[in-house]
């Protein structure tokens, strides 16, 4: 475990780093007359990914010697729940290029509430209709966003 959280938080540093590098590129950095520059928040987020980095680090370094190397980084019957919540959104985003992301959100949001909620099915068809339709009236009309609406979308007469 101790490995897995050494490599994670080394990427996640790479990740930091890079980001406070792109922001201070821009030029454009800091807090100016008029409130912050538009690098200063990547900068910010960036600069704290890597502070977090750093202190899982020093913990799994000081940890080193206390840590019992026999636990496994999946302990049995664990990966059936994160797999069960990884393949639909993986197939969400495979359908997204499809069908468009509300249509998939649909689907999605119904699957993973009749599935893994088991939920009732008027709460999952009210649910799974009401949702990405207030998603599309709030960015396609309200904030004229448009977001992935597939190939299916092209071929629709409306």
């Amino acid at each position: 475990m101790r490995k897995a959280d050494g490599i994670c938080a080394l990427m996640l540093l790479g990740i930091g780093a890079l980001v406070c590098y792109d922001a201070s590129r821009s030029g454009v950095f800091g807090w100016g007359l008029s409130g912050p520059e538009p690098g200063m928040y990547p900068f910010l987020l960036g600069l704290g990914m890597m502070i977090g980095s750093v202190i899982v680090l020093v913990q799994v370094f000081l940890r080193w010697r206390r840590a019992r190397t026999d636990t496994p980084f999946f302990p049995p019957g664990a990966l059936k729940p994160v797999l069960s919540v990884g393949i639909p959104a993986a197939l969400m985003v495979l359908l997204t290029q499809f069908i468009g992301l509300y249509l998939a959100a649909g689907l999605y949001l119904a699957v993973y509430m009749r599935w893994i909620g088991r939920h009732r099915w008027i709460t999952v068809v009210a649910v799974s209709i009401l949702l990405p339709f207030a998603g599309y009236v709030v960015f396609e009309k309200w904030f004229l966003i448009p977001l992935p609406e597939g190939s299916l979308r092209a071929r629709l007469p409306f």
